[in-house]
């Protein structure tokens, strides 16, 4: 099955995942399995984004023939 995942890193950790790539390959390994769906799930019904640490959050994930449309401040972009 094919997924969209859309995630947010915090600039400000971005260095820590650099210096340390297993922890990123780690969060990318999780992400095809369940191990956050259900929180996802419930997160996202709340109108939320899921913390799942080292200063990433997962935004949104949806199998890839969804329509998403991210909008910010600046601009919206249909996904």
């Amino acid at each position: 099955m094919s997924t969209r995942t859309i995630l947010e890193i915090n600039h400000d950790r971005l260095g820590h995942l650099q210096t340390h790539p297993e922890i990123f390959a780690e969060i990318l390994s999780e992400l095809g399995m369940s191990t956050h769906g259900a929180a996802l799930n419930e997160a996202n019904e709340r109108g939320c984004a899921l913390d799942i640490g080292h200063g990433v959050r997962i935004i949104l994930q949806r199998h890839h023939t969804t329509d998403v449309t991210v909008q910010t401040d600046y601009a919206g972009v249909r996904l």
